[in-house]
């Protein structure tokens, strides 16, 4: 008895390839290291912004954030961070059915767990609010980075959208701020306004205190411009003196700063 096998031979075609192909590519999406972006994240802010030991994926992982400025006038150098946020942790879930991906981010000094929705059109920042360390205004630059000061630091926002249009507002405020600089503690507690429209607007107003700072400014092109002015009272103007001179020049009654 003679047995006989047909041989058939399989081609690897372009369907076959486009599906490996789309294979490859969704395993390098969902797979994709987090750590992956952390000099576009550094690159983009200035070095304003860093993610600091990325673990995970973009999908689920974790991090912290930290703040610090370009070494130089190179900014894919950044010094090391001045002020950094605890670790935080996210998880993602995607739907094919409504085409958005909904990414929950948890932290210890959350009002509550962070909704991040991403969709076709836009990307949507749920309202919330954090407590942050008081250094981390120091970002701001000027009078910031000259006070370095230290207080209970909370931010808190709107809806935020990204779309076409950038619309949203938040507000840090700063409560019982004190600087090492400084013989009066507290020095008072301020809050800083931001409008989003497109650009970034910032206003700078005092709540309470004998230090009073005031400003407005705006954030453009990986840029901050920041005008203000600083007084004090007047029972406490003798004491604050050398503090004043540190933030700016003296223009009457008043000490101007800019950034």
């Amino acid at each position: 008895m003679k047995l006989e096998f047909d041989k058939y031979s399989y081609r690897f075609g372009w369907v076959s390839r486009g599906l490996t192909l789309i294979v490859i590519l969704f395993l390098i999406v969902a797979y994709m290291p987090v750590r992956f972006f952390t000099a576009q994240i550094a690159e983009s802010t200035g070095c304003k912004m860093i993610l600091n030991q990325p673990n995970g994926s973009i999908w689920r992982g974790s991090a912290s954030l930290g703040f610090s400025e370009a070494s130089g006038r190179d900014v894919k150098t950044c010094n090391p961070p001045y002020a950094m946020t605890e670790r935080f942790s996210w998880d993602s879930h995607c739907s094919i059915m409504h085409l958005q991906c909904i990414f929950r981010v948890e932290h210890d000094h959350l009002g509550k767990p962070l909704q991040i929705i991403l969709s076709t059109k836009s990307i949507t920042i749920e309202s919330n609010n954090i407590e942050l360390p008081g250094n981390l205004l120091e970002v701001f630059g000027s009078p910031w980075n000259s006070l370095h000061p230290r207080g209970k630091l909370k931010l808190q926002w709107s809806d935020i959208a990204l779309s076409k249009l950038i619309s949203g507002n938040a507000e840090f405020q700063l409560n019982d701020m004190s600087s090492a600089i400084s013989p009066i503690k507290p020095l008072g507690s301020y809050a800083l306004k931001l409008q989003i429209e497109n650009d970034f607007k910032f206003e700078l107003f005092t709540l309470k205190g004998p230090l009073i700072l005031n400003g407005q400014g705006q954030y453009q092109n990986n840029r901050i411009s920041f005008t203000g002015d600083a007084s004090a009272s007047l029972d406490s103007l003798p004491s604050l003196i050398g503090l004043l001179s540190i933030i700016g020049n003296r223009n009457g009654d008043v000490y101007r700063f800019k950034l």
